[in-house]
């Protein structure tokens, strides 16, 4: 009898351990259930306070950059009803875009700075010449359109088919470059729909370049006018430099 008692003890023994286990788990499971709703309890207040406007305020808005025809006011005036708000919740891309939209400015960031500042840093546009009928071409050969009042003085003037401003601007720098060199200036570039170039000197000369895909022809222009015309610049009415090898000269009716 003592030997079949045993054998039943034995039996019953893992069944009590495993309730036992499956409790210990069960109070696991619920504290960590508890611990996991407080931190997400938490989580969602962090949230609320860091988006509640009242919760560190812009109280700065620090607007950098050299300006020369835009004003901080401009630039002030484009951010307002954008920098409301606290420092975690200020929509810096709608503040940059606002900035972006001012005619002058080329680029434009908006950072925040701890604990209440927003930085803005702004880089205006560089003009390079007028195009056509209105706007004007930037140093990389984009258009814009700033106010006609807020043109600068001595810009030259550029004019080509839609769509052909950067073309335009490079070939400009280079030949003003090469024209520099002999001491002549440039006063119009224009290239027509037959893709044409003419230029207008300051001294009202014309240069007649025709559909040449380089600078060829003006270079050897420039090599030859301080020699051959130089002496009669004043008398010149148009150069027509399509000749293969050297250029025709009109010359104005005394």
């Amino acid at each position: 009898m003592f030997t079949k008692r045993a054998k039943v003890n034995r039996r019953i023994e893992p069944s009590v351990e495993r309730s036992g286990w499956r409790a210990r788990l069960n109070v696991r499971a619920v504290a960590l259930s508890a611990m996991a709703l407080t931190v997400c309890g938490l989580a969602i207040w962090g949230a609320m306070v860091l988006n509640d406007p009242r919760t560190l305020p812009i109280a700065t808005v620090k607007i950098e950059g050299e300006f020369r025809h835009l004003g901080k006011a401009q630039v002030q005036h484009a951010l307002a009803g954008h920098v409301a708000g606290g420092f975690f919740n200020a929509d810096v891309e709608a503040a940059r875009a606002a900035v972006l939209r001012l005619p002058w400015v080329n680029t434009a960031t908006v950072r925040r700075v701890w604990p209440d500042t927003l930085e803005v840093t702004v880089v205006e546009q560089t003009p390079l010449a007028r195009w056509g009928v209105g706007g004007l071409v930037n140093s990389q050969g984009a258009l814009f359109f700033p106010s006609p009042d807020s043109y600068p003085a001595g810009l030259v003037q550029l004019q080509g088919p839609q769509g052909s401003e950067a073309t335009v601007a490079a070939r400009y720098r280079n030949m003003d470059q090469s024209l520099r060199a002999i001491g002549l200036r440039i006063n119009r570039v224009a290239l027509d729909d037959r893709r044409a170039w003419r230029i207008e000197l300051d001294n009202g000369a014309m240069l007649v370049l025709g559909r040449a895909a380089d600078d060829a022809r003006l270079k050897r222009f420039a090599r030859l006018y301080p020699a051959a015309l130089a002496a009669r610049a004043a008398d010149i009415r148009e150069i027509d430099l399509r000749y293969p090898n050297g250029f025709a000269v009109r010359w104005k009716k005394v």
